[in-house]
């Protein structure tokens, strides 16, 4: 009989992101595509009030409050948020760090453009449209952004065999299941959508072992996960890549990231 894996509370919450040893590793991980964010910027009706929620360590916040007269960055775990302020324009007076989850947030006045950093997924999409309703202005922009995976890696044939190997093994689930693909889509029920595109970075270059520790970044792969599994994960990972790094013993490689945006849906009669 096949056992019916069912997701944890802890997956399901995402509360891997709340521990330290998780946020810390989030310097690791590479940024979205340049063009993503002058995209985002480019279409936002307003250069106003941008509200990011699910910020993590304001992977948009923070560049985007170079434009924006205010951001309000929203998580709900203060390790994050912290991070967030140690990093780059981190300390911009006009970002307003805010720890809560995204539905339970004390939000004050309405917002141009609203942003979901690979976080979307994490809320629950009822309790928080019907919160954003009163929070918009009438020609806001949503901006869900989403990608920070190398794109057509020199190793990604054996980086998919790695991840169809490790991902059953710390989560009790096929890699790519339906259950994952379908908490990445459902928010589109409660959005219009107005465009998306791709976006392709330039050259990204990584050691092995920042690679390795922004792998461990992610949900699925934190250690708290792995558990006694965690060093077999890393060796067996660094192995892999021990071939594909350039002559100056770094990982090259490019990200693709995906940019929905949208408008809140009109509700039904």
């Amino acid at each position: 009989m096949t056992r019916q894996q069912t997701r944890t509370p802890d997956d399901l919450k995402g509360t891997s992101f709340m521990a330290a040893e998780v946020a810390d590793l989030y310097r690791h991980r590479p940024p979205y595509a340049d063009g993503a964010y002058a995209f985002v910027l480019d279409k936002a009706p307003s250069c106003g009030r941008l509200l990011d929620l699910g910020c993590g360590e304001g992977k948009i916040a923070r560049p985007m409050a170079k434009y924006f007269d205010q951001v309000v960055a929203v998580d709900p775990s203060a390790n994050m948020i912290n991070l967030g302020k140690s990093l780059d324009n981190g300390d911009a007076a006009n970002i307003h760090w805010l720890c809560a989850k995204a539905e339970d947030a004390a939000l004050h006045g309405r917002f141009d453009l609203v942003t979901f950093a690979s976080s979307i997924h994490w809320m629950d999409p009822v309790v928080l449209f019907n919160k954003l309703q009163h929070h918009l202005v009438p020609n806001h922009l949503i901006a869900i952004v989403v990608g920070d995976d190398p794109f057509e890696p020199a190793w990604a044939p054996e980086f998919r065999a790695f991840l169809e190997k490790w991902v059953p093994k710390a989560t009790g689930r096929p890699f790519g299941s339906q259950e994952w693909q379908s908490s990445r889509t459902r928010h589109l029920d409660f959005v219009d959508v107005v465009q998306a595109r791709d976006f392709v970075s330039d050259p990204f270059e990584q050691t092995i072992d920042s690679f390795v520790l922004c792998q461990q970044s992610r949900n699925t792969f934190a250690r708290s996960k792995l558990g006694s599994q965690a060093c077999d994960f890393e060796t067996e990972l660094g192995r892999l890549l021990e071939g594909h790094t350039n002559d100056r013993g770094m990982l090259s490689y490019r990200v693709k990231t995906h940019v929905t945006l949208a408008r809140l849906g009109t509700p039904e009669a």
